[in-house]
């Protein structure tokens, strides 16, 4: 196979390095930072870049680091692991600044270059609340190879919070774990951070028998850290929980919490959530992330706020100590039950959380004259599409965009200020060290 020495230009959305072979060819390839020279083989062809393979690296990047993780390079997960924290944060910067300056919208062009360093996590590993492993062919959970289907057995991960991987060996060594690891596609492990132990689901290949409860009962005796274990499949809802045999257990429900103590005037609090339920990842830089969308949205006692995609009220809850009103509109029902358990508890009662397609219900709003003050949205990765038009209808002064992934956050904020909105700041914050995903809160005003 032919090889060729080439010079890494930048890292680019993806985690990957970009440069070009003599040819002029654009070529990606993973596990290197900018400026190296490496010899790399060309390997998958695509239809305007190739894929290649490092070889060696001839001249490394003062910021290389050798990666603690002996999966790392078989996993497809961490893509950031080769490089110090440092490097990590300046990368992910470069990589939103050149998305930015690569849009048409000269606003976006214009923001590139006041882009701040993201914020950085409190915790650059065992940050994670959960890990989904997937189940190999021989019973073994593991994570998925690198563009592959083929799995990556482990018996830990360094992501993950620590007590997480002490109850996964724990499951590795257990017979009932075994049996019910067997049935399973996947296995889902999540930290409760209230009580400080692990709740498991398993989804199941068929549906639940008595002999699978039986197992799952067992489990939880002989695995302390285990609190509760539920199964789900892909022909019948969650089930469970399947824990010790005490009768009135406190754990014997569904719920995970953690509480919550800002510094922006908010009173202390809590979120819960159903297991399976979304929560963010990286809980302790989730309160960065909430501090920061209160500290650009800047509530007003008297304002009326709209929670676009609001999930159980991560931005809601604390907003709403703040403002008049809040309405909450999520597709999930899961969330939106927790959305209006979590305004309970908090003992608010200018909260309303409503059950609807996003696009479905601002359409309606708008055909009901509804308008507000503020609107925040977080939607999933593919963003908000398609839905510049109706928010500019339903704000009359701002608009915070929290965003997950930058291509779809640029492709949006062109819409947005196409029409009628400025944009005012962009606060990139890392959510997923070691990896080149970025988390990014974005304030926009209305133009009047």
């Amino acid at each position: 196979m032919s090889t060729e020495t080439i010079t890494i230009e930048k890292i680019v959305n993806g985690g990957y390095g970009l440069s070009h072979l003599a040819s002029g060819q654009v070529i990606l390839v993973r596990n290197v930072l900018p400026d190296e020279v490496v010899i790399v083989t060309p390997q998958e062809a695509k239809k305007n870049y190739l894929f290649g393979k490092v070889q060696e690296i001839r001249k490394g990047h003062p910021g290389r680091a050798t990666p603690p993780c002996r999966y790392f390079g078989k996993c497809g997960g961490c893509d950031l692991q080769h490089s110090d924290y440092n490097t990590q944060l300046e990368i992910k910067k470069a990589i939103l600044e050149d998305l930015l300056l690569r849009q048409e919208s000269s606003p976006l062009k214009e923001v590139a270059s006041k882009l701040p360093s993201p914020l950085p996590s409190p915790h650059f590993f065992h940050y994670r609340q959960r890990i989904r492993l997937q189940v190999d062919k021989d019973g073994q959970p593991g994570f998925r190879r690198y563009r592959s289907h083929d799995i990556v057995a482990i018996d830990s991960c360094l992501l993950a919070e620590e007590h997480l991987n002490s109850s996964l060996r724990s499951l590795q060594n257990s017979e009932e774990a075994e049996q019910l690891i067997a049935l399973s596609t996947e296995v889902e492990l999540q930290s409760n951070p209230d009580s400080g132990n692990c709740v498991v689901i398993f989804n199941f290949r068929r549906k639940i028998r008595p002999a699978d409860i039986k197992a799952a009962q067992k489990l939880c005796e002989t695995v302390i850290s285990i609190e509760r274990i539920f199964i789900s499949g892909k022909d019948f809802p969650l089930q469970g929980p399947f824990c010790s045999q005490q009768p009135e257990s406190s754990t014997a429900d569904n719920l995970m919490s953690c509480s919550l103590s800002l510094e922006n005037g908010v009173e202390d609090f809590q979120l819960s959530w159903e297991a399976g339920g979304f929560c963010q990842v990286n809980l302790k830089q989730n309160k960065t992330l909430i501090e920061t969308v209160l500290q650009l949205s800047q509530p007003q006692k008297e304002e009326s706020l709209l929670d676009l995609y609001c999930g159980m009220g991560n931005f809601s809850i604390p907003l709403a100590f703040l403002v008049k009103e809040v309405f909450g509109i999520e597709g999930q029902g899961s969330a939106i039950r927790s959305a209006r358990r979590n305004a309970t508890q908090a003992g608010l009662t200018n909260t309303n959380f409503k059950k609807s397609p996003v696009h479905t219900a601002c359409d309606q709003l708008i055909k009901e004259g509804k308008i507000f003050d503020t609107v925040v949205i977080d939607p999933p990765r593919q963003g908000a599409p398609e839905l510049a038009s109706q928010l500019t209808q339903l704000t009359n002064k701002k608009l915070v965009y929290i965003s997950c992934d930058p291509a779809t956050l640029c492709r949006d904020l062109t819409a947005l200020t196409s029409h009628g909105f400025s944009i005012n700041k962009i606060v990139p914050i890392d959510m997923f060290p070691q990896t080149h995903h970025i988390e990014t809160v974005v304030i926009l005003e209305k133009q009047v």
